[in-house]
């Protein structure tokens, strides 16, 4: 994520990961190195998932942009909260219930793999996930 991890109840739209799909409800997208989260704030397509190469992508790959190369550790599964759905500029995007490396997160819920698996496992589309302080 983008910036602090907002309150309140969002949708859980569909999983993604370096992984193979671990089962559940819903929708799943197994990335590899051209899958991108558009963090550019100019770009038509900000805060969605978009698949390019990164110097034909048609937004700013670099992160300082908020773009996210997908590809990493940390999303080796990921479930997309539905935050800023609109795709507001500056109202953030790329939050994610993924997996954790041990560090911290920038607005996002990361949790040990093998609880996210299970948790994917059981999610069915029109899931909520609320975040309170």
């Amino acid at each position: 994520g983008n910036r602090a991890t907002p309150m309140g109840i969002f949708t859980l739209d569909f999983g993604f990961g370096t992984a193979p799909n671990p089962g559940g409800g819903l929708p799943y997208v197994q990335v590899g190195p051209d899958h991108w989260w558009d963090g550019d704030m100019q770009s038509p397509t900000y805060n969605t998932m978009q698949v390019c190469k990164e110097a034909q992508c048609p937004f700013d790959t670099d992160p300082s942009s908020g773009t996210e190369n997908l590809h990493i550790p940390q999303y080796k599964h990921a479930v997309v909260m539905g935050v800023n759905k609109a795709r507001v500029p500056g109202n953030g995007g790329a939050f994610f219930v993924h997996t954790t490396d041990g560090g911290p997160t920038a607005g996002c819920v990361a949790i040990d793999d093998a609880t996210l698996v299970q948790i994917m496992q059981w999610l069915r589309p029109g899931a909520l996930i609320a975040v309170a302080e």
